[in-house]
């Protein structure tokens, strides 16, 4: 047997590898594509032998891929029409977008009967252009045949016509208006359970994606006529003589119809994420383990996390500019105090075959090994390096619902006096040496997200200072199934303005599933590379999601699981450290953590400061 948790990597990489663009692999019902997943059993255990079960998941996944790329989701209706006379005679009804597919459906009196036919009979061709064209897949296939129930008698001959190499969706369509109309009676039971409407949500998507490259072609033509008309000016004509008017005229139509193109795409995707569910459809997932303390074992696979760029929530254009302006008072004083630990000046390195000066202990013992008859070592020269830190941070930020709720505690806002934007790069810009820096104005209904944030532009600040690679990410999300995690700034990403904005652009979402989100940035770390790898993770409660274990209201399950992925991190060689603003945190942290692997602020506002004494204990270890 074999799980899908064994093979999901390997195999979503063979999938992005035939697709093109990356397919998050799911369990379930294989009827059942939603536009970016491809759907498969938890395990397969057809066969005794593990690479032929392996391959059985490759074959499933080469035939759900098959229907973007043998057609299915270019049917366009109208065409369907002028192909069919028996189509075209059904009334062609009035929907409003929705898929060419659905519309299909829709020219039958049980639209839910055609659609499971549908189904039916275009597997059937996909899977015979997909032997095709990949052949190597056939002797799985083959294998598989005594296993696989046979299709219903009356579909036989619609499936073989279908099969043929010219075949098309069109076909298909064909023989769904046949098959239906000659057994119309009964017919729901061709295809008990399957899922309605999830083929044509991926129609839509495969035209979603359409629309974004006339989008990216518009974009193109608007830029190359405001350049010729900043070129030319009025003078310039395009197509004179023609009757299309001057320049600006058909910039003014090309900008007009980009911009309906664009509001076109973004109702549609509004309603693809409705319709899919809120993830964003280009987002990546990872499969995670989850430790169950009840069975003492491990639950395979069991969550599925989504990591998701930051930079697409980053609409609000302003926001980087005003999370510079807060912490702006407060990031000299906390970068002269990073600047403590980071290494000053040069060393001397010894022992070496090359270098700008002699090592006269390399020399004597070079020495002592020719009178002893020994050849000597040759590394007899010594050179002045740059000290230099090889660490790598990751700060996890708990983006739960909780965190807008407002600051406890009457503090002063560390808003600047100051409006104009100011590198958070240039150590100099502010003579105060205290943590505060200068008195700051009042500000309301400050939450908790807003002092997360602070703290998290601070850090960046403190460590671009000393060199440090650093990511900055938040977590939170609903259900096993839909781990979110946000990648404001990764390893190998420079600090920019985009960093800003995507820290600034962090919001409150859902719940607190922190097992999976630590197992994600601790594999990060381990893929960075760094000597010392530090995970700092700021929360403001304990962990809790709607199924984080058997009983909803009791958070037993969810406290074992964290610290068992605090345990793996720990394992792996990076150095964890949990901080909250939770001031009931000790009750659970001590059980979570060892006692120097926590701190519990009372004062929401002591967090940046919590964080840098956290971060300088941390790395020198």
């Amino acid at each position: 047997m074999v799980d899908l948790a064994d093979v999901e990597r390997p195999l979503a990489l063979f999938a992005e590898g035939i697709a093109g663009r990356y397919c998050h692999l799911r369990v379930g019902d294989e009827d059942a594509t939603d536009g970016s997943s491809v759907y498969l059993p938890p395990s397969i255990d057809t066969f005794e032998n593990e690479a032929l079960n392996a391959a059985v998941y490759r074959l499933r996944v080469l035939v759900q891929l098959g229907f973007r790329e043998f057609g299915t989701f270019a049917f366009d209706i109208h065409r369907a029409r002028a192909r069919s006379p028996a189509l075209a005679a059904r009334r062609l009804p009035l929907v409003h977008r929705e898929s060419d597919l659905t519309v299909f459906f829709d020219h039958f009196d049980k639209p839910a009967v055609a659609r499971s036919l549908f189904h039916v009979i275009e597997s059937a061709r996909v899977e015979a252009h997909t032997l095709r064209r990949y052949p190597g897949a056939r002797k799985y296939r083959e294998a598989l045949e005594p296993y696989l129930d046979p299709p219903l008698a009356f579909l036989r001959p619609a499936i073989d016509r279908v099969s043929i190499p010219d075949a098309t969706v069109y076909d298909t369509a064909e023989a769904v208006i046949e098959c239906y109309d000659m057994f119309a009676v009964g017919i729901e039971e061709a295809r008990r359970g399957a899922v309605p409407g999830h083929i044509e949500w991926e129609q839509r998507e495969a035209r979603l994606e359409d629309w974004e490259r006339e989008l990216d072609d518009a974009e193109a033509q608007v830029a190359a006529m405001e350049a010729t008309e900043l070129v030319g000016g009025d003078e310039v004509k395009v197509g004179e003589g023609k009757g299309h008017g001057d320049i600006r005229d058909v910039t003014r139509d090309l900008v007009r119809a980009r911009d309906d193109l664009q509001r076109r795409i973004d109702s549609e995707r509004s309603a693809l994420r409705h319709g899919l569910g809120d993830t964003p459809l280009d987002a990546r997932s990872f499969l995670y383990d989850e430790w169950d303390y009840l069975e003492r074992r491990y639950r395979k696979g069991w969550c599925r996390l989504f990591e998701i760029d930051m930079g697409r929530d980053a609409t609000d254009v302003d926001g980087g500019r005003r999370l510079l302006r807060s912490v702006r008072p407060y990031a000299q004083a906390v970068r002269r105090r990073f600047e403590q630990i980071r290494p000053m000046g040069y060393q001397r390195v010894r022992k070496l075959v090359d270098g700008d000066e002699l090592d006269l202990g390399g020399l004597v013992e070079a020495r002592a090994d020719m009178r002893a008859g020994v050849s000597p070592d040759d590394r007899v020269y010594s050179r002045r390096e740059r000290a230099r830190r090889d660490v790598g941070a990751a700060f996890l930020i708990d983006l739960s619902a909780s965190t807008d709720d407002p600051v406890a505690e009457d503090a002063p806002s560390p808003s600047a006096h100051e409006t104009a934007p100011q590198d958070l790069r240039d150590p100099w810009f502010d003579d105060d040496d205290s943590i505060g820096g200068k008195p700051p104005a009042p500000a309301e209904s400050r939450r908790i997200i807003d002092i997360q944030k602070e703290a998290a532009a601070l850090m960046a600040t403190a460590l671009e200072g000393i060199g440090d690679e650093y990511g900055v990410y938040g977590f939170s999300g609903y259900g096993r199934d839909c781990v979110e995690f946000y990648v404001a700034k990764e390893f190998d990403e420079p600090f920019r303005r985009r960093t800003l904005d995507a820290i600034a652009a962090m919001k409150p979402k859902r719940s607190t599933r922190m097992g999976p989100a630590i197992r994600h940035a601790g594999a990060k770390l381990t893929a960075s590379g760094a000597a010392l790898r530090v995970l700092m993770i700021v929360s403001d409660g304990f962990p809790q999601d709607c199924d984080y274990g058997p009983e909803r209201g009791n958070h037993e399950y969810g406290l074992r699981d964290t610290a068992k992925a605090l345990e793996e991190a720990e394992r792996a060689g990076v150095h964890t450290f949990c901080v909250t603003v939770d001031r009931s945190g000790h009750d659970y942290l001590r059980r979570m953590c060892p006692e120097a692997r926590y701190m519990v602020i009372s004062e929401t506002e002591g967090l940046p400061s919590a964080l840098q004494k956290a971060y300088r204990r941390l790395t020198q270890i």
